[in-house]
């Protein structure tokens, strides 16, 4: 009997629970540097640890050119360490490219909900495609 793996297209994968990722005090310098997630992500939180300094925050992408061109995302600045705004992005990746926005050390958190599907299902993390930074 041939054995089944789930695939980007199962949809099975992203209707079940996400199964949990964290990783805490990030600090993005002046490189770009990535995160590998273990499987492919369902969706993902990034946390702006940066509450002194409102609208500073890390550069997020989805490839080292993105995140070093035009092509990223700056989540928003939290007003409090008891701040609880949220701003998921429900993505299937497999890395997240990651460097400061404005040369100094930025801190932050990244939560995000994994499937079962492997992350070679991905070549390339999307780099290259269309709208994809």
């Amino acid at each position: 009997m041939p054995s089944y793996s789930p695939g980007l297209g199962d949809s099975g994968a992203y209707q079940v629970s996400s199964r949990p990722f964290f990783k805490a005090e990030i600090i993005a310098d002046n490189i770009v540097r990535v995160m590998e997630f273990p499987t492919v992500t369902n969706w993902i939180l990034v946390r702006n640890l940066n509450t002194n300094r409102l609208g500073d925050g890390p550069r997020i992408g989805f490839s080292e050119a993105g995140v070093s061109a035009n092509d990223y995302y700056v989540p928003r600045s939290a007003s409090s360490v008891n701040d609880t705004t949220h701003e998921i992005l429900y993505v299937k990746v497999s890395k997240i490219y990651y460097k400061s926005d404005t040369g100094g050390n930025q801190n932050f958190q990244v939560i995000a909900g994994l499937t079962s599907i492997p992350t070679g299902s991905i070549p390339n993390n999307w780099s290259g495609s269309a709208g994809v930074g």
